[in-house]
């Protein structure tokens, strides 16, 4: 699908396909021999066929949060385990990371600041880190005065290095068991306030949903209202930011007069649908409050990893009301991006992606913490193996 002329393609070379937590979790029950509809066990079959040839399948920071919020320990645990499985740790870049590159791209595009087009950061990385700041941080090695120890000088260190860096992050997407929670308070855990935030996000939305109750606006000023608050509430910060750092006045540049009030409305509207994150979280955002529906944490989460999927990956899963939202707002032909939500075009589409990835003879590993087919470390116990055995062969080679 062609993309428009106006905007830089910013998917990753490698086929990647986000999946909305629905879909992790039926594959989830497949995986455990209880699916939920007919399609499932051949959903999961495909997936992990995809999985394997070198299709991508992130993981993001709002996976993160909304795994958080299941209740049951162990369906947390078995959720973890099919999605560190299919997706092999590989995580989507966090959101102010990719966001800064799409507002230097749009500045660059419409301002000619900076004078070159900023270099594109590299999207798809490994671990929860990556996910919430942008930044691969994987434990280490170290001896008793903290300096850092190469594992591979040590006889089985790079394996065991490598599992407990499986097994830390199942364990930061699978949270505590509740028998945990307790010594972990006592270090700080909290995640009510999370949840804190997450509510005051949907406050912000109910607000304005009220406002609106007042009376009633065309669809097209609706947008550029949302599309305002959108840009004073989220990214006022960022802007700020760059344009002191590129000297760009930003209200000269999108052509406003301090004697003609509004002069710069068409400029500003133009800059922001240049910023692709943005521009599908205003479209998704608008969508309700003209069905003056009621907002709740799970459409916020919703917005939340779309606007940073679509743009990035070729493939995405959203819910139906999520995928219909899409398709009004015409990002699949504007962007490339393929949105689907039905199981049946699920599997259509991995055949495809995967007979690419086959030709493309792309490195099914692509830097992630598992390899195909590999015995994930998922449990304290496969940690202390490791350990254990790898202490073993020391002693055998020093005996030897």
């Amino acid at each position: 699908m062609n993309i428009s002329s106006e905007l830089v393609d910013l998917r990753d070379a490698r086929p990647t396909v986000y999946l909305d937590l629905w879909v992790w979790i039926r594959l989830a029950s497949a995986a455990a021999g209880r699916p939920r509809e007919r399609f499932d066990l051949q959903l999961l079959t495909a997936v992990q066929d995809a999985s394997a040839a070198g299709v991508a399948f992130p993981i993001s920071e709002t996976h993160h949060v909304e795994v958080s919020k299941i209740a049951d320990p162990q369906q947390r645990d078995a959720l973890a385990r099919t999605m560190l499985s299919v997706s092999r740790f590989c995580t989507l870049r966090s959101r102010r990371v990719l966001v800064r590159h799409q507002f230097l791209q749009a500045m660059h595009a419409r301002f000619g600041r900076p004078a070159f087009r900023p270099t594109p950061p590299r999207v798809l990385g490994t671990g929860a880190l990556w996910a919430s700041r942008g930044e691969e941080a994987p434990l280490t090695l170290r001896d008793s005065k903290g300096r850092m120890v190469n594992p591979d000088v040590l006889l089985g260190g790079a394996s065991f290095v490598r599992a407990a860096n499986q097994y830390a992050e199942f364990k930061l997407l699978a949270g505590p068991q509740d028998a945990e929670v307790a010594d972990l308070r006592r270090h700080g855990y909290r995640p009510e306030e999370v949840a804190k935030v997450i509510a005051g996000r949907v406050d912000w939305e109910a607000e304005y949903k009220d406002i609106l109750a007042s009376g009633p606006i065309s669809r097209d000023e609706l947008r550029v209202r949302v599309q305002a608050r959108e840009m004073t509430h989220e990214y006022l910060t960022l802007i700020s930011k760059l344009c002191n750092e590129y000297h760009l006045d930003l209200n000269r540049a999108v052509g406003g007069d301090p004697d003609r009030p509004g002069s710069g409305r068409a400029g500003i509207i133009a800059f922001s649908d240049h910023i692709p994150t943005m521009r599908i979280a205003v479209d998704l955002k608008v969508e309700p409050f003209r069905a003056h529906k009621p907002w709740t944490s799970n459409a916020v989460h919703d917005i939340d990893a779309l606007s940073e999927a679509v743009p990035y990956c070729h493939v995405v899963v959203p819910d139906g009301e999520m995928a219909d939202f899409l398709s009004r707002s015409k990002v699949q032909r504007r962007i490339g991006t393929r949105i689907i939500h039905k199981v049946p075009q699920l599997l259509d589409v991995l055949t495809d992606l995967t007979d690419e990835a086959v030709a493309a003879d792309l490195d099914p590993e692509h830097g992630q913490l598992a390899r195909p087919g590999e015995k994930i470390c998922f449990e304290e116990a496969d940690l202390h193996a490791v350990a254990l055995r790898n202490s073993r062969r020391g002693a055998e080679s020093q005996i030897g």
